[in-house]
């Protein structure tokens, strides 16, 4: 089964888990869309699903106007942003992981690295909305240089698929949450996925420590840990070499064997690296090759920031933060087994002779997602809809910059940019 097949297959899904009142009645709350209202559960689902980041009063038109098919009623924004906080995020949670589920258990072939699979594991900051549910749950921050600017801010963590492109496994914490804490159920659900076995797991800096490496070993999670340059191991390392973390009996540890290799970037800058890949194969110099397969993560941010917008909520409170985190993962998800289905194709029927390689236009895939996702849930389009959006992404490529590279940005201190003609929520 090809990546497109397992689109629709996706899609098919989570049409009928949302179509089945068994399977929707644990994400309702208690005593809410029991009796027949003119706003249904389904309508709800329906919304949050197709609703933009413009605003409310927008995505109503916009709903009732394209999505005729559902008979979307007459009602306020007020009832409809009070109506959605009585839908668990689970339920988007569960859509979510059905995406991760069915991919694993669908495909039939992923792609390697000199014979492993490759996992990436970051969190990212994210800007919230100011409301008391979310200064409440998140924690409330001062901005600098502005001390009277208030804000509060989630912490992102994904475990990703780096080869295959795909979210694995995502969770939303407080701002001050631990991110080694994050990896670890990362770590538990490639776990529980079975899929962790010959796979190397990257990280970047300030997940190292002895708990999580001896996790990595005592699990059988093969590691790549960035180190930070003052760290004991680090300073004695010179080239590649390989040394023992003494246990403690007091702890229940044992010694265990750890690799660190010392690797030079273009600039001279020398970075550190920890593993458990004792393979003679891996050499120094593919470590640094192997480290840098982590930047498709950071990218991955930089697409559900952009083109996702995931900072732009179309709701306030923590439900709603929660319910669209997990719609972003899902769309993520379904657009990029569309994205590269087109890719093999693009690069199977490309010339060698071409001057420019080329590649699927992202963006137009996600945007096209969007609105073609609800359309098939509600039954005005069929599932070759994703056959058309595949023909269509064909021909619409973007050209591949080789060697193309920006210096990183220093963060600055900033005001707020998002909701900055919204009303704050208390």
């Amino acid at each position: 089964m090809n990546r497109k097949d397992i689109c629709k297959n996706i899609i098919q899904s989570i049409y009928e888990y949302i179509t089945n009142p068994d399977k929707l009645e644990p994400h309702r709350e208690k005593n809410h869309f029991v009796r027949k209202r003119k706003l249904s559960l389904y309508h709800v689902i329906m919304y949050l699903l197709f609703s933009s980041k413009a605003s409310m009063f927008q995505n109503l038109a916009r709903i009732r106007s394209e999505l005729g098919s559902i008979d979307f009623p007459d009602i306020s924004k007020q009832a409809l942003s009070k109506a959605r906080q009585f839908i668990n995020p689970s339920l988007f949670k569960e859509l979510y992981y059905l995406s991760v589920d069915l991919f694993y258990k669908l495909i039939p072939s992923r792609k390697l690295w000199n014979g492993y699979h490759l996992f990436a594991i970051d969190g990212s900051k994210i800007e919230l909305p100011n409301s008391k549910s979310n200064f409440d749950f998140f924690g409330e921050m001062f901005g600098y240089p502005d001390p009277e600017r208030r804000f509060t801010m989630g912490l992102a963590s994904v475990v990703y698929d780096v080869l295959d492109d795909y979210v694995v496994h995502a969770s939303f914490h407080r701002y001050l949450a631990s991110e080694r804490a994050a990896a670890l159920e990362h770590l538990k659900n490639l776990e529980d996925l079975n899929i962790y076995q010959n796979g190397i797991v990257i990280f970047d800096r300030g997940y190292y420590s002895e708990a999580m490496f001896r996790y990595c070993v005592e699990h059988n999670h093969l590691c790549v840990m960035r180190l930070k340059e003052n760290y004991v191991i680090a300073r004695k390392c010179s080239g590649d070499m390989i040394t023992v973390l003494p246990g403690n009996p007091k702890d229940g540890t044992q010694d265990v064997n750890i690799r660190v290799i010392e690797v030079i970037l273009d600039n001279g800058t020398k970075e550190y690296l920890a593993t458990n890949i004792f393979d003679p194969e891996i050499t120094q110099a593919m470590f640094r090759e192997l480290y840098f397969y982590r930047w498709p993560v950071e990218i991955k941010y930089k697409e559900l920031k952009s083109r996702l917008a995931m900072e732009e909520f179309s709701g306030a409170t923590t439900t709603s933060v929660f319910q669209e985190f997990y719609i972003n993962m899902l769309l993520s998800n379904l657009s990029s087994l569309i994205k590269n289905e087109v890719d093999e194709e693009i690069n199977i029927t490309s010339k060698s002779s071409n001057k420019y390689r080329y590649q699927a236009n992202r963006a137009f895939i996600i945007g096209q997602m969007k609105l073609i996702l609800p359309k098939i849930l509600c039954c005005m389009y069929d599932l070759s809809a994703i056959d058309r959006l595949y023909t269509d992404a064909l021909r619409c490529r973007s050209q591949i910059m080789p060697g193309r590279s920006f210096r990183r940005k220093k963060n600055k201190a900033k005001g707020r940019t998002h909701f900055n003609n919204q009303k704050v929520s208390f």
